[in-house]
């Protein structure tokens, strides 16, 4: 099942099929699925895919010639750029795919401005789809992708790989019991592709947890693996999401309680918000009071919960690092994530007809003491103010309905139409999806929304 990656795939195959030169950039962080997603576009077409690794450049270069004679039958020259003129001179439709490119300009400093010129001078009158792809974020980002890099101009289309949102992982969390069992165990793994693949199979957040709580399951040690091959100070970054985790979550609580310079804490945020773990926000319609989350669900779950049960699972008490983890996920972790799910499927929503105002902009909104979840602007035309919660009964419902219509009039974000919604992962006593009180204020239960947008979304696919 491949649904996941649509729109990435569907980018792929447009490059492909306007059979003239192209150069692709995709990247993202170590486990998001590049390598599938390669792969997945490859079949069928005559191609080489070389992943590269920390290696000299006279090895890496002899490794890729030898790659190009293994799957295309060809000689070429023990040099990237001359290897690829040569596949070009044979006027013939080919995609070469350069994983681990970072490795290679590690190796070889110059072939950026190498490989530039060689696009000016020969490789754009050629047939080739030249794909570079790796995991070294801020590496593309800076010295591959920015406007001082020596490709710049160059590319034909960049694919920023993210982690999935639920609506694209879906398939690996379909045999839940229910939805919120899916929704609980998506707060446990995510969208990272080689983490939601161990919850295939799980009807439950508890079998799920007995999954991963195994002793010497690689995910228990996971975030720990990733910051250290990603970074080169991962103590400090481990502290700081500890922090954030524990609730500290403005920048100048974060960096106190990580032992953090104050005027240095921004460079750690900023590479963690590259790394898609973590995310600053301010309210909406404020450039001030920024606050930390830890975006990444599983990050989320595993500075959590894991500290909690690791020592039980070490010692091989599984059964009851289970059930403490179980508590902690449903407690802690379900309605945020909830509320983080509701945002991620705003343009589901809306083409569903559920949320009125086309999401323009969107985010959480508080001051002092005040917070509304979600709000969604269309600025100048209509504004949606959302409240989520995890289980209610229609009292609740119209409580929180007034009280959200009033919240609004502090945000100054109020539009010439505006619309107020109520989203819980339960409705009690409601038998429709939504349920409408007037045309400006409803009740949606998630429970019975989520299979129809399931439905439509994969019918959609099917159409692509």
């Amino acid at each position: 099942m491949f649904l996941d990656r649509r729109v990435e795939l569907n980018m792929l195959e447009s490059e492909w099929a306007s059979g003239r030169f192209s150069l692709v950039v995709v990247y993202g962080r170590r486990r998001v699925g590049k390598t599938a997603l390669l792969r997945r576009f490859m079949r069928g077409k005559r191609g080489v895919y070389y992943v590269a690794a920390e290696l000299p450049a006279d090895d890496l270069y002899s490794e890729f010639a030898a790659a190009v004679g293994e799957q295309l039958g060809i000689y070429v020259p023990i040099d990237l750029v001359e290897a690829l003129e040569r596949l070009a001179a044979l006027h013939e439709r080919l995609v070469v795919v350069l994983d681990e490119f970072q490795y290679m300009v590690e190796a070889d400093p110059s072939l950026p401005s190498r490989l530039q010129r060689s696009i000016d001078s020969v490789l754009s009158e050629s047939k080739l789809m030249l794909i570079l792809c790796g995991s070294a974020v801020s590496f593309f980002e800076k010295k591959l992708l920015g406007y001082r890099a020596p490709l710049f101009g160059r590319r034909s289309r960049v694919i920023r790989l993210r982690p999935m949102r639920l609506i694209e992982a879906h398939g690996f969390y379909r045999d839940a019991s229910d939805p919120l069992e899916e929704l609980a165990m998506y707060s446990v793994l995510g969208g990272t592709p080689a983490y939601a693949s161990h919850a295939r199979g799980a009807r439950s957040l508890e079998e799920l947890l007995e999954r991963v709580l195994e002793p010497g399951h690689p995910l228990l040690t996971e975030p720990l693996d990733l910051l250290r091959q990603e970074l080169r100070e991962p103590r400090t970054y481990l502290s700081l999401l500890r922090a954030v985790a524990e609730g500290r979550v403005t920048p100048s609580e974060a960096a106190q309680a990580a032992g953090v310079d104050p005027r240095t804490v921004h460079h750690y945020i900023s590479t963690l918000e590259q790394l898609d773990i973590l995310e600053r926000r301010t309210p909406l319609g404020s450039k001030r009071g920024s606050r930390l989350y830890i975006r990444d669900p599983f990050f989320r779950y595993w500075f959590t919960v894991t500290p909690r049960v690791q020592s039980l699972v070490e010692a091989g008490y599984t059964a009851r690092a289970v059930e403490i983890a179980s508590r902690l996920v449903r407690e802690r972790l379900l309605g945020p994530i909830l509320q983080q799910v509701v945002e991620e499927l705003l343009p589901e929503l809306h083409v569903a007809g559920v949320i009125p105002t086309p999401p323009v902009e969107h985010g959480p909104w508080w001051k002092k003491d005040m917070e509304i979840d979600m709000v969604v602007r269309d600025p100048g035309s209509s504004t949606t103010f959302i409240e989520v919660k995890l289980s209610i009964d229609s009292r609740d419902a119209a409580r929180l309905l007034e009280r959200l219509e009033r919240l609004a009039t502090y945000t100054g974000l109020q539009s010439p139409v505006n619309h107020y919604l109520v989203v819980a992962g339960r409705v009690e006593g409601q038998e429709e999806p939504v349920r409408h009180l007037d045309s400006h204020h409803a009740v949606v239960d998630f429970t019975l929304l989520w299979p129809q947008l399931v439905k439509e979304a994969e019918s959609l696919w099917s159409e692509a």
